[in-house]
């Protein structure tokens, strides 16, 4: 179900305190767009992903903060995807293959209908730790290239698949690149593994 309502009596500075309070009262995931409204007022339409049962608490939630005279319901169909989370081992090593930073983290997989796995993806909240903990081992990465570098490694690790860029023409240092493959072997049900 999608609750959505429309709000032009509040500042941009209440929009975080909403959303989040919206989630602590089971919302699923909340959308705010900022648009134009008659007389050229600023506005933010709020859509609320949430359970029926949780329609009424999140409702009044929005009439006693934002003084919204109503919601509207949009009864929607979801079309699910399964997903599971594996863990990464993950080494940061320097030039002489010593390491400066290992651990573990979680990967988001999606799972297709045929049991098959579509995406990997990494949380925002452990990339942000990660993040964080690479930079005080000294490791001068973004947040953007370490979440591009693990969710390659993921998808190499889930999925069978070659990449060959000899063929394409001078590469971008006119040096042609070693072919990719990588498959995922792992015996051990209770455990990932991203192996070459």
């Amino acid at each position: 179900m999608l609750l959505m309502t429309n709000i032009d009596n509040i500042t941009c500075d209440q929009v975080p305190y909403l959303i989040e309070e919206l989630m602590k009262l089971g919302a699923k995931n909340v959308h705010v767009i900022p648009a134009i409204t008659k007389k050229g007022r600023p506005e933010y339409i709020f859509l609320i992903d949430c359970e029926e049962e949780n329609l009424d608490s999140l409702a009044e939630f929005m009439a006693l903060e934002t003084g919204t005279l109503g919601v509207r319901l949009l009864k929607t169909e979801h079309y699910p995807f399964d997903c599971e989370l594996r863990k990464l081992c993950l080494s940061f090593r320097d030039e002489n293959d010593l390491p400066l930073w290992e651990g573990e983290i979680d990967i988001k997989i999606v799972i297709g209908k045929e049991q098959k796995p579509l995406s990997a993806r990494v949380e925002y909240e452990e990339l942000k730790d990660l993040a964080s903990r690479v930079k005080e081992a000294g490791l001068k990465l973004s947040m953007y290239e370490i979440k591009e570098l693990i969710e390659e490694r993921a998808l190499k690790g889930i999925k069978d698949f070659t990449v060959n860029f000899n063929d394409c023409g001078p590469g971008l240092d006119n040096e042609p690149l070693s072919p990719v493959s990588k498959k995922l072997y792992c015996k051990d049900k209770t455990k990932t593994c991203f192996g070459n």
